[in-house]
């Protein structure tokens, strides 16, 4: 880009896997970024951006980003800078020899979620032709809420956020938007300030918390039984919407028979919440309206979180607050994901080799028909990220070759053979979707790659050329590709996401208002014979002990649940690094009860080892009077050396609906090193 000398403001957006996908208006002077703020025409995030948002201004030209192709040493110890010919000639003849002696399926290629846009799908112009690698399937983050909320309402999708402002009373199951959705906050302050009633579940205390005028706090991994509990006791208070029920829903009658299985005296047996606290929740949330339920993410990672999500969910309906301003289900909303796929060359034949990403340690040594030999990582850091890290470390340390695209040297990218420079948000023009406000935003391009730095699309185009494949998918202009991403008749779009952000059509403002729902049954679903059919769970939402939990016979040798949250300072490894954000980060320390620790023989500030049967970590206590007792908890991200290897202790299982991850469902105990 030639605008040198002139000062220009150009809007884009973060594309970081967030719930706030905030606009940004970045001011450029004399090729470099001076300053970075909110865009004021995205109603949701409203003209603010976070500290992680704010330090890309440091980040783009952070004296530790990679601008230059990596080759590890022969001795294994670092690596040395090498020139873009040198590094594709070598991961050429790597796959390309791994392809001649074992086939495609050799190479496992692994795209993780670090950074959205619609231009990623164009990797698959080289591995199409390729012949189709081993890939993994599901996520690490939010699958089984996704599914249940599709198998109860058809669809993810929720009311605009602006309207929490309108809502009486807002229960945050799981979910501690101080750290994670700043701008969602905002609006529950407001709504708070009209007169509102804020509850949060969390078996935690947290700054949301610290706003809460209800707070209950579970026993990790029982919160199905507590959904049950308090349907339970709306029934009995005569507090269900049953014109709405018997308008809207299907398999209400078998769903209240279950639900009576869970009467106050044993929901607070499960929980451990008292039975009073239960009743005045359930009370209070069947008698405001509009009431708005928003559930995190943090309930639905453990063995069992399906069929939990599907009892949370359901409670909107109960009560009729579905399809009402100021009500609703919150979890997902992916009004802005209507995005047509690129011209891509065909799929191979066959069937795709494919493993839930969550057992990705443990899965790459199982095969060997034909084994993998090599991996390719983009968008994602394994090593720090994924559960049972020791299992990663060895399987990724037995490929032949490991190529690593990134920004910065990784957990992941300090194993690998190739390191590859990557773009950031500033360097390539793309559409980036959001999956909690409705807008689609255009990442309009601010600088030119500073370095040897390639986009990814160039990575792809120069692989393509040096097998001898097809590049004619990504001749052409860019934007016209873009354009034809967009849902058909709507390509003008692209135009008006320059000076604003953008719904696609039949976007509503409040969903479900025509009480008609996109499941088999066209209404909301109590009893779900897809959820049987498809994971081979009860119909019903169901709830069961944890297979590791405080019932189990794991917790007599390791009696302490651990979790591992997010913080606001950074997004799981990303952006430690940085300046802007070390001086108000959070030491990873150990929040645990004073009373478990002072059983422990445990100070504030010892040095701690938490350990299980899968790992060993140290760490620093630190007292906590607000965490429930019998629960622990580190922040989770591992950016720094010195930060724990907390993924070390967590099992690399699968939930029961999606293939999701269950990392707070581990038990470790605490004591001296």
């Amino acid at each position: 880009m030639d605008h040198m000398d002139e000062e220009r403001i150009i809007r884009t957006v973060c594309p970081r896997n967030c719930y706030c996908t905030c606009g940004m208006l970045v001011t450029v002077r004399d090729g470099r970024i001076i300053s970075l703020e909110g865009d004021p025409l995205n109603p949701a995030t409203d003209g603010k951006v976070c500290l992680k948002g704010l330090s890309y201004v440091e980040r783009v030209g952070a004296p530790d980003r990679i601008l230059t192709p990596l080759r590890r040493r022969s001795d294994g110890d670092g690596f040395d800078p090498i020139g873009w010919d040198e590094a594709l000639d070598g991961i050429t003849a790597g796959l390309s020899g791994l392809r001649e002696r074992y086939g495609p399926r050799a190479t496992l290629f692994y795209e993780g979620s670090g950074n959205h846009g619609s231009l990623s799908a164009l990797s698959d112009v080289f591995w199409n032709q390729y012949g189709g690698p081993t890939r993994a399937h599901g996520d690490l983050c939010w699958p089984a809420g996704l599914e249940a909320t599709r198998l109860t309402y058809g669809d993810n999708l929720h009311n605009h956020p602006v309207l929490t402002r309108e809502s009486r009373l807002i229960l945050l199951w799981g979910h501690n938007p101080a750290e994670t959705n700043v701008h969602q906050m905002r609006l529950i302050l407001d709504a708070q300030e009209k007169g509102a009633i804020v509850a949060v579940i969390d078996p935690r205390s947290t700054d949301t918390t610290d706003a809460a005028d209800l707070h209950l706090q579970p026993r990790p991994g029982t919160d199905g039984a507590l959904a049950m509990g308090i349907a339970a006791i709306l029934e009995e208070e005569g507090l269900l919407d049953r014109v709405f029920l018997e308008k809207t829903s299907v398999g209400v009658e078998p769903y209240l028979e279950r639900i009576r299985e869970y009467p106050p005296g044993r929901t607070a047996e499960i929980t451990g919440i008292p039975e009073e606290d239960i009743r005045e929740l359930a009370i209070r949330y069947g008698s405001f309206r509009p009431a708005l339920l928003i559930a995190g993410f943090g309930l639905q990672r453990h063995r069992h979180a399906g069929q939990a999500m599907r009892a949370v969910a359901l409670l909107p309906a109960l009560t009729g607050n579905i399809g009402v301003r100021g009500g609703g289900w919150q979890y997902a909303n992916l009004a802005s994901h209507g995005l047509r796929p690129p011209p891509l060359p065909p799929a191979p034949d066959g069937e795709v080799r494919s493993f839930p990403t969550s057992r990705l340690g443990s899965a790459l040594p199982e095969y060997d028909d034909p084994p993998v030999r090599a991996a390719w990582f983009e968008k994602a850091n394994p090593v720090s990220q994924h559960p049972g890290t020791a299992r990663v470390r060895e399987a990724l340390a037995d490929l032949e070759l490991l190529v690593v695209v990134d920004q910065f040297l990784t957990d992941t990218a300090r194993m690998a053979h190739y390191v590859l420079p990557a773009k950031t948000l500033f360097e390539e023009e793309d559409i980036v979707t959001a999956y909690w406000h409705p807008y689609l935003q255009l990442r309009q391009k601010v600088l030119d790659p500073p370095g040897e730095v390639k986009t990814e699309t160039e990575i792809w185009e120069l692989l393509c050329k040096r097998f001898g494949y097809d590049t004619r998918w990504f001749d052409g202009d860019r934007r016209e590709l873009l354009r034809s991403m967009l849902p058909e008749g709507e390509g003008d779009l692209l135009e008006q996401m320059e000076s604003q952000p953008v719904t696609l059509k039949g976007t509503e403002e409040v969903v479900w208002s025509d009480v008609r729902f996109p499941t088999r049954s066209g209404r909301i679903e109590f009893v779900s014979d897809e959820a049987a059919e498809l994971w081979g769970v009860d119909p019903l939402p169901s709830f069961d002990h944890l297979p590791e939990g405080h019932t189990s016979e794991t917790a007599a040798m390791f009696p302490l649940q651990l979790l591992t949250c997010k913080t606001r300072e950074r997004i799981h490894s990303q952006f430690g690094n940085l300046s802007w954000i070390k001086g108000v980060d959070r030491p990873r320390q150990l929040d645990i009860h004073p009373e478990d620790a002072g059983s422990r023989g445990l100070c504030e500030g010892d040095l701690a080892v938490m350990w299980n049967d899968r790992g060993r970590v140290e760490v620093e206590v630190h007292f906590d009077h607000g965490i429930r007792r019998g629960v622990v908890h580190v922040i989770e991200g591992r950016c720094q050396p010195d930060d724990p290897w907390l993924n070390l202790l967590t099992a690399d299982v699968v939930t029961d609906i999606n293939h999701g991850a269950t990392f707070y469902e581990c038990l470790v105990e605490v004591g001296s090193p």
